[in-house]
């Protein structure tokens, strides 16, 4: 046994496969349908359900800039209309096309702030890829509404498995990227969501329920992101259970205060439902809060959905990363920088690298 597979056993996680699964009786016909149930899994006991509701999407255009970003992109501001029968919510992103580009591959970047991509759109576009910016607190507001306020409207709450905050953002990208779809000329093929923090836990639920995005992009996303919770450090459910915070998952997820190891499910189940397409997560050594370790043990945990069909995971050697280390071969990348709990020009550009070499 190597040295990860030995770190990842005294985790003591869920089985990916389920319990009855013997290692040589795992098909893609079977994960198929062990995909469903993962989703269903963590739907109920983690994320919440997306609204049942019947709804139509629709979007205008408010502002359009011919030259922006000194005359490199045509930078459009959308007010995105969603309406059932019973509710309406509207929110504003932005949507910047590089103009030297025909049909760009697309980032569909979750903000903290209104400015695209947090500041550095310029250096996206240089390489040659659209940006969706979208500031999450305009889907629905990051303090305890009772679900009241934005998309939240959309879904009666429950104290048990109705959708948490982290699930209606993603759900908000979903709608996003139906609109891009249909309106913009961008490589259908090649639409990647990124987030980083709350918003990478908020990037790997849109990857993992929506397959139209090819990349899945995670930076430093720690508890309910990309660290497995059996045997982490830093930030666990307890402190995830804050009155703002509390709101980001459903309410069943919570039962397992102080239990743990009953969770039936660790997240390299989430992690999992992103294959076979790709998936890239990026730690920073300092940042002890999400523990890098865990994001990674996630990772290679997660791989063995991707080998199925015939891809490699994590390819990496068997120890853990040092900084500096960058491993993109296989479907799922990561890298481990120096410094702290922050997105940084080099997490961008090591996705961005991570894009061009996979045509992702």
């Amino acid at each position: 046994m190597g040295f990860l597979q030995s770190e990842i056993e005294k985790r003591r996680i869920p089985e990916l496969f389920g319990m009855d699964v013997k290692g040589g009786a795992v098909s893609q016909e079977f994960w198929r349908k062990r995909r469903e149930q993962i989703k269903g899994l963590l739907s109920e006991q983690f994320a919440g359900y997306a609204t049942r509701l019947s709804f139509k999407t629709s979007g205008t255009v408010v502002r359009e800039e011919q030259n922006g970003f000194g005359g490199k992109a045509v930078v459009k501001t959308v007010q995105l209309d969603i309406r059932s029968d019973f509710s309406h919510a509207a929110f504003p992103f932005q949507i910047a096309l590089p103009k030297k580009a025909e049909n760009p591959p697309l980032f569909l970047y979750l903000s903290f702030t209104p400015e695209i991509a947090d500041g550095i759109g310029e250096e996206i576009l240089d390489e040659g890829y659209a940006i969706a910016s979208v500031c999450y607190q305009d889907m629905a507001p990051d303090y305890y509404d009772e679900h009241k306020n934005g998309l939240g409207r959309f879904c009666t709450r429950n104290p048990f498995d109705s959708w948490g905050k982290l699930k209606i953002w993603s759900w908000g990208a979903s709608r996003i990227l139906d609109y891009i779809l249909e309106n913009e000329s961008i490589d259908e093929e090649r639409a990647a969501v990124m987030g980083h923090s709350r918003l990478g836990k908020t990037a790997l639920l849109a990857g993992a329920f929506d397959e139209r995005f090819s990349l899945t992009a995670a930076i430093q996303s720690g508890a309910g992101g990309a660290a497995l919770f059996r045997g982490k450090s830093g930030e666990q459910i307890e402190n995830l259970n804050g009155r703002g915070s509390r709101l980001w998952f459903a309410g069943n997820f919570f039962e397992y205060l102080g239990k743990t190891e009953e969770l039936p499910f660790d997240q390299h189940f989430l992690l999992s439902l992103t294959a076979p397409r790709h998936l890239y997560v990026s730690s920073a050594a300092e940042d002890g809060w999400a523990d890098p370790r865990s994001e990674f043990l996630g990772c290679a945990a997660a791989s063995k959905a991707f080998e199925l069909y015939g891809k490699k995971g994590l390819v990496t050697p068997d120890k853990y990363p040092e900084t500096g280390d960058v491993l993109c071969e296989g479907s799922i990348g990561y890298h481990m920088r120096e410094g702290t709990h922050y997105l940084s020009r080099d997490d961008w550009h090591r996705v961005m690298d991570y894009r061009s070499r996979h045509h992702v």
